[in-house]
Formats: structure tokens, C-alpha cells, sequence
């Protein structure tokens, strides 16, 4: 991967009281790769070892993970690299205390499975929020196929996994995808936060628990997402197709941001 290939964002600490905003700053690129989520990782592991952890505000502006680390994958790149977004990703889930993620623009591929791991989503009506995967001949990865049936039901998983196309924050809200939909879903976040915040880190931990106690997952779900991801990176028009999704970026019209058929 060339420099001018990795990615160029990172998260910033925008606040760090009895709420802490983490926002991702996506760069020119708008990707997050590994060293990105390994840095998220580790912001959410420190809050989350807190007597009192903040509630947890997240801004993500990612359109997907970085290409070039999945065509090493591709090229035998150890799976054990990819780690940190597990770590990210689980990091969300399991913080003890409430999370809260805003897209003010857009949250799709591995910015959308980031999301799907917090409590609460609130987006613009304008955002774009999906799973690309397929269209760059691969398929959600990061947990994708196994929440997004809890949120939004077989069929509108379905029809989001196999387009691969974006919906809008509207739609994302019908569907059950987003919670909230605010011009400014940020300021909306936070002010979340803060009421939450009053009710306290415990009962906001308990009341986690039992949550979590209601999700029935298949137990081999998220194998067999991950054994499907890993055949398909290795198949010969994948390499193709995120060949031309790298060439046409590189050229200025990158296809995560082109227009979709969906509401």
C-alpha cells in the first residue's frame, strides 16, 4: 500500500466528561483501515475501564474499510490482522455504558457495521447509510449480515446486502435502521447523551445487560458471515472489481459516493 493509498483520517476526542464524542475525522479518502480501528479500540477500552464510563458519542464519516488491506487479505494477508475492527466493533457492543452514533453523512460498509454496534443511531434525512459490499463483488464482513436482521428485518437486509446500494437517513429511520433522524444528528447526540447521562452509568450497565440478554443470535452466524467474506475476497473478479473501484476514486468519481436507486 502506498502512502497516497492509506488512509489519511483519525479519531479525535471532542469532548471527555460524563460524555465523551469521538469523531471519526475521514480525511480526503473518507476509509478506515486497520491502524484507524485499532486507535478506536483503544479510545473505547480506556472509557470503558472507568469507575464512571461516559456515555459514548460516536461521529462517523466512513464510507468504507480500505481497499488495499482487503486485496492483501485477498493475497493471503493473515486474518489475524484484522483484529482491531473486531475490537472496535465488540468494543461498542459490550461498552458499559450507553452508545450513541450520529452520521451527519455517511455511515456504509464497514462505517455502517461500526454503527450497527451501538444502542442508538441518529442520522441527517440526507445521509446515506448501507452495505456497498456486493457491488465490489465481496459482501459484509464486519458483522453486517448477522445485525442488521435485528434491526431492519430479513427482507430490508435482504434488499440493502444484495443491491448493494445506500438509502437515505429517512428511509434509514423507516426501516428501523436509524432511531433518530435530526438536520443536526451531532448536537442531537449529545443532547441524548446528557439526559442519559443523568440516569447514571449503573442502571445504564444493567439495563445493558438485559438487553443484550434478549438478542438470540445463531451461534455460528458470524463464522459463516466470515467464511463467506474470505471466499469471495479470493475470487478473480473481486480483485477486478476493487481494482476499478480504486482506479475510479484515484480519479475522482468514487462509486460509494454515486447516486442510489433506493429511497
Amino acid at each position: 500500500m502506498t502512502a497516497t493509498d492509506m488512509p489519511d483520517g483519525h479519531w479525535v476526542v471532542d469532548r471527555d466528561d460524563h460524555i465523551a464524542v469521538l469523531r471519526y475525522d475521514s480525511g480526503t479518502r473518507r476509509t478506515m483501515g486497520i491502524d484507524n480501528a485499532a486507535q478506536l479500540a483503544g479510545l473505547i477500552a480506556e472509557r470503558a475501564e472507568r469507575s464512571e464510563p461516559p456515555v459514548l458519542v460516536l461521529v462517523v464519516d466512513v464510507l468504507h474499510a480500505e481497499l488495499t488491506e482487503v486485496q492483501q487479505m485477498g493475497a493471503g494477508r493473515p486474518i489475524a490482522d484484522w483484529a482491531p475492527w473486531l475490537a472496535a466493533i465488540t468494543g461498542v457492543e459490550g461498552y458499559p455504558s450507553a452508545t450513541i452514533v450520529s452520521v451527519p453523512d455517511q455511515a456504509t460498509c464497514g462505517g455502517l457495521e461500526l454503527s450497527l454496534a451501538a444502542d442508538i443511531r441518529i442520522a441527517a434525512p440526507a445521509a446515506r447509510l448501507g452495505v456497498l459490499e456486493t457491488r465490489m463483488g465481496i459482501l459484509p464482513g464486519a458483522g453486517g449480515t448477522q445485525r442488521l436482521p435485528e434491526l431492519i428485518g430479513r427482507g430490508n437486509t435482504a434488499l440493502l446486502v444484495l443491491t448493494g446500494e445506500p438509502v437515505s437517513g429517512v428511509e434509514a429511520h423507516r426501516m428501523g435502521l436509524v432511531q433518530l433522524v435530526d438536520d443536526d444528528p451531532t448536537a442531537a447526540a449529545v443532547d441524548l447523551a446528557e439526559r442519559l447521562a443523568l440516569i447514571g452509568a449503573p442502571v445504564l450497565a444493567q439495563a445493558k445487560r438485559a438487553l443484550a440478554a434478549g438478542i438470540h443470535r445463531a451461534p455460528d452466524g458470524f463464522r459463516q458471515e466470515g467464511k463467506a467474506f474470505l471466499t469471495a475476497v479470493n475470487f478473480e473478479s473481486t480483485t477486478s472489481r476493487i481494482d476499478a473501484w480504486l482506479t475510479a476514486q484515484a480519479a475522482g468519481s468514487n462509486p460509494a459516493l454515486a447516486p442510489s436507486p433506493l429511497p
